[in-house]
């Protein structure tokens, strides 16, 4: 009776079987670039949530606004010198009271228009140029959101970021001019793919730059920026934080673990889900406990981009339908509200659904 023997595994068969691989992953990454554009929700959940974050901050800065940037900010002038900021960012380094007032308001205006999505193609670089002449003039009392989101805004120029819930993606649906350039495409992916490598790269180097520390080292880190006054907006919050000696210990190594394995969490759908979780805990505590709204805001408005569409429109669906809800029970709103109930084809996406759904449950896979 003859017995059949396996052959010893080997480097060259394992080849030999996989030799399509190379060839597939290829086709894949230029797939991914060429045919779709990509978190076309979650880039405009990024546009709305930092668009309204940069209005709240124009509109609360205006008593102090002539004074930080104005005019009444000359004093800054010698420092604005060692920046470097060329023309059009350095304009209002000479501006009179009437210029800057002229420029703060069109800021406004730019703002506004970058929320609801009107004319993004063009309003998108005005915005970014009106906004960073602003924060060029005194940059010592700008926070970290304002530095992230001047990068964001450099990316979101070359993206699709009004495809979804916009004034622009509106009026193609009602023309029906949906066609979209390759070249569009690929620009579109690209920045998003820079968007997610900047959000990577910020976190991960916080991190390594925070573990050096003997005190983040040893768990104390955390204690001083809780229970700081500048920093604290509840004081009994803070010293319910602080009276434990294990909570400081475990957000301490918490914050270094999340920021230092965040990028490496975002190539499965589960880690994945667990990093954004973990994230966005960790802004909102920054937010909160810290009172620092603004800078979190920003970094999460930025991790909007790596929830999947689907996860978006669900979200989108369940809040239009208790946006109704609340309607029916106010007698002024309820004429207004229409009574047939919101479905994935109904008025809320404003007939902006892909083509493919299929496709916008993965179009997001990649990030």
């Amino acid at each position: 009776m003859e017995v059949k023997t396996s052959s010893a595994p080997s480097i060259l068969n394992w080849v030999s079987n996989h030799r399509d691989v190379p060839a597939n992953l290829i086709v894949k990454i230029v797939d991914w670039f060429v045919l779709n554009r990509n978190a076309d929700y979650g880039l405009a959940v990024m546009r709305m949530a930092s668009g309204t974050l940069i209005l709240g901050w124009l509109l609360q800065n205006i008593p102090v606004a002539n004074r930080v940037w104005g005019p009444g900010s000359a004093y800054w002038d010698p420092y604005r010198a060692v920046l470097g900021y060329q023309w059009p960012l350095d304009i209002l380094r000479e501006a009179g009271t009437g210029f800057f007032w002229g420029w703060y308001a069109v800021a406004i205006l730019l703002t506004i228009a970058f929320i609801v999505g009107w004319r993004t193609r063009v309003i998108t670089p005005l915005f970014f140029v009106f906004y960073t002449a602003i924060n060029a003039q005194n940059t010592p009392i700008a926070d970290g959101g304002n530095y992230f989101i001047r990068i964001m805004l450099i990316y979101m120029i070359f993206a699709d970021i009004s495809r979804r819930w916009s004034l622009d993606a509106r009026r193609r649906s009602l023309r029906g001019n949906n066609s979209e350039s390759q070249i569009g495409t690929v620009l579109h992916n690209l920045a998003l793919c820079l968007i997610v490598a900047q959000l990577c790269l910020v976190y991960f180097e916080a991190g390594m730059y925070k573990v050096q520390g003997s005190l983040w080292q040893s768990g104390e880190a955390m204690y001083y920026p809780i229970s700081s006054k500048a920093y604290g907006t509840f004081p009994w919050l803070s010293e319910l934080l602080t009276a434990n000696t294990w909570m400081v210990v475990l957000l301490t190594y918490f914050t270094v673990i999340v920021q230092i394995a965040f990028p490496f969490l975002l190539f499965n759908r589960i880690t994945r889900r667990i990093a954004l979780i973990s994230i966005l805990g960790m802004h909102v505590g920054i937010a909160v406990v810290m009172g620092l709204p603004f800078f979190s805001g920003i970094m999460a408005s930025a991790d909007a981009v790596l929830v999947s569409s689907a996860t978006w429109i669900t979200i989108a669906t369940w809040l239009g339908i208790q946006f109704r809800r609340i309607g029916r029970r106010i007698p002024i709103a309820k004429n207004w509200i229409r009574s047939e109930p919101v479905s994935m084809e109904g008025p809320l996406l404003n007939s902006e659904m892909p083509e493919d759904h299929e496709s916008s449950t993965k179009e997001s896979s990649m990030v």
